[in-house]
């Protein structure tokens, strides 16, 4: 009920009568704490992880603030409505959590600078931060749909496709790229960039385009110390064509081209010192899946063991690993290939020293 104000009701009936009176001078008038509440921007409510919708889904469990953080790509197409870029330009997003089960924001951590190689209307692809050497870096990839980069007989048109990463001092950015051009090698169409260190190395992990190649590689390059470039050539970790249970032919710009798919890989070190690496290809049913490899030797040359197919598959893949702050081993990816069906979900793993295993799904949408 509002309070009786005999002092005001004179203004107020004017205001009334003329038809000036809006709804923020009438709380001013009777309550100025509750026009300063209306007037500030609202809060969007948390969002549920099983309704948190993320591709390619890579989990920042940041120590320093006891804070999860995942991040997206944004565009106005997608995000217009809920979340204003400064400049129009498309860029990546962070949600919040404390708990991984409610996730606030989104908040945008980085938009494309004014005269980017990339397309500033095309958000950016399967983006990941890494903290490291007390910075944060952001792994992603950017296209320009239209500019060609190569030319090959028998394969689609090879737009140019690269990876990059850029920097800030904090997991909510804002992120700078290091200089207006990728870190992959110039002459590869690439994807799905991620970090490692070995022996105080640190190393680029990147997908070399099927769409490029027929059959696509993960690579390694290694990184200058302060992550602004890589150094000497890459090396090569995996052939996606090598494999019984990868998928030989895909569906690619309204035509069928052959090939294999190789997708976000990932990297973690068990308890024995074995090096396990995750990626994501399609079945020949046509399933996203996800397979494991282990590296005894500890080292990102090899040699690789690979198992016989893949561990989850009915359309899940794009997984990443790490350690939640009650000290469980989780794997987060997502289910559901096409957006808006897209969900993050978190399974339990154990480090059985030589190896991973997949132990239950325990949050996220089924």
């Amino acid at each position: 009920m509002l309070k009786d104000n005999r002092s005001t009701t004179p203004r107020l009936k004017r205001e009334i009568h003329s038809g000036a009176l809006t709804l923020l001078t009438l709380l001013a008038i009777v309550s100025p704490a509750a026009a300063n509440q209306a007037s500030q921007p609202q809060v969007p409510p948390p969002v549920q992880i099983n309704d948190l919708s993320v591709h390619d889904p890579c989990i920042l469990a940041d120590t320093n603030s006891r804070t999860y953080y995942i991040y997206a790509g944004y565009d106005l197409k997608r995000d217009g409505g809920r979340l204003k870029s400064s400049n129009g330009r498309a860029g990546v997003k962070a949600f919040l959590s404390k708990d991984l089960l409610k996730w606030t924001g989104p908040q945008l951590v980085f938009e494309i600078p004014a005269g980017f190689w990339g397309d500033a209307d095309s958000s950016p692809w399967a983006p990941e931060v890494h903290a490291y050497n007390g910075k944060y870096y952001l792994f992603t990839t950017f296209n320009a749909w239209k500019e060609e980069m190569d030319r090959r007989p028998g394969r689609p048109f090879i737009n140019k496709r690269a990876s990059q990463i850029l920097v800030a001092d904090s997991p909510l950015g804002p992120f700078k790229p290091f200089s207006n051009q990728p870190h992959t090698p110039t002459d590869e169409m690439t994807l799905d960039a991620t970090f490692w260190v070995e022996d105080g190395q640190p190393w680029l992990i990147y997908c070399h385009e099927w769409v490029q190649l027929g059959n696509g590689l993960v690579k390694a390059i290694r990184l200058k110390p302060d992550l602004s470039a890589t150094e000497g050539d890459p090396i090569t970790l995996l052939n996606a064509g090598g494999f019984a249970w990868t998928r030989k032919e895909i569906g690619y710009r309204a035509g069928r081209f052959p090939g294999a798919v190789t997708d976000g890989p990932y990297f973690w070190r068990t308890s024995r010192g074995v090096l396990a690496m995750i990626w994501s290809s399609w079945t020949p049913e046509h399933q996203y899946a996800l397979a494991f490899a282990y590296s005894p030797s500890g080292k990102l040359a090899g040699p690789w063991q690979h198992d016989a197919g893949p561990t989850l598959w009915d359309d899940r893949g794009h997984g990443m690993i790490f350690r939640d702050f009650d000290g469980r081993l989780l794997l987060c990816l997502h289910r559901y290939f096409h957006q808006p069906k897209t969900r993050v979900q978190l399974w339990e793993l154990e480090d059985v020293g030589d190896r991973l295993k997949l132990g239950k799904q325990i949050l996220g949408a089924p």
